[in-house]
Order: structure tokens, then C-alpha cells, then sequence
């Protein structure tokens, strides 16, 4: 079962294309096997579309700054020195 710290504000979660709550998804997750919540977590990593029991979940992922591999957020383009430049 999906924990309430797992849902976070960022993600907008459609269940077969209608906007769904939080604890409508935390409720849902109960019936999850072991297999389709693992997917369901690594879909609110990464946000996509996704398929468990018969339902369609798209999951959007707002994320203002881009982060690197450490978790840290990183400049959208490297500004490279004018000696550089020549």
C-alpha cells in the first residue's frame, strides 16, 4: 500500500483521464499487489503513463528546476568563458 508521504503535491495523478484526489489513490493502492505498486512508485519517480487492473494512470510530474544525478539543481544550460569562445 502506497504511503501518504509517497504522493506528493507535484504529481496530478489521472485515473482513466479524470483528475483524482489523494486519498482516492491512497484507497485504490490497497487492492495493489506487491509487482503493480512497485511500478506504480517508479511512475511517480519518473511520471508517465501506466496500466494496473484494468485502469489507465497517467501521472504528471510538475518539477520547476531541473535536478542532476546528485539531487542537486543545476543550471538549465552551461555559460561557457568568451576566451572560450574563439
Amino acid at each position: 500500500m502506497l504511503s501518504k508521504q509517497s504522493i506528493r503535491k507535484e504529481h496530478s495523478i489521472y485515473l482513466n483521464g479524470k483528475l483524482i484526489e489523494k486519498t482516492e489513490m491512497l484507497e485504490i493502492s490497497k487492492e495493489f499487489n506487491d509487482n503493480e505498486e512497485q511500478r506504480f512508485r517508479k511512475m511517480l519517480q519518473q511520471g508517465g503513463k501506466i496500466k494496473i487492473q484494468g485502469n489507465h494512470y497517467e501521472i504528471r510530474k510538475l518539477e520547476t528546476q531541473i535536478r542532476n544525478s546528485k539531487g542537486e539543481y543545476d543550471s538549465p544550460i552551461k555559460l561557457k568563458k568568451p576566451e572560450d569562445w574563439e
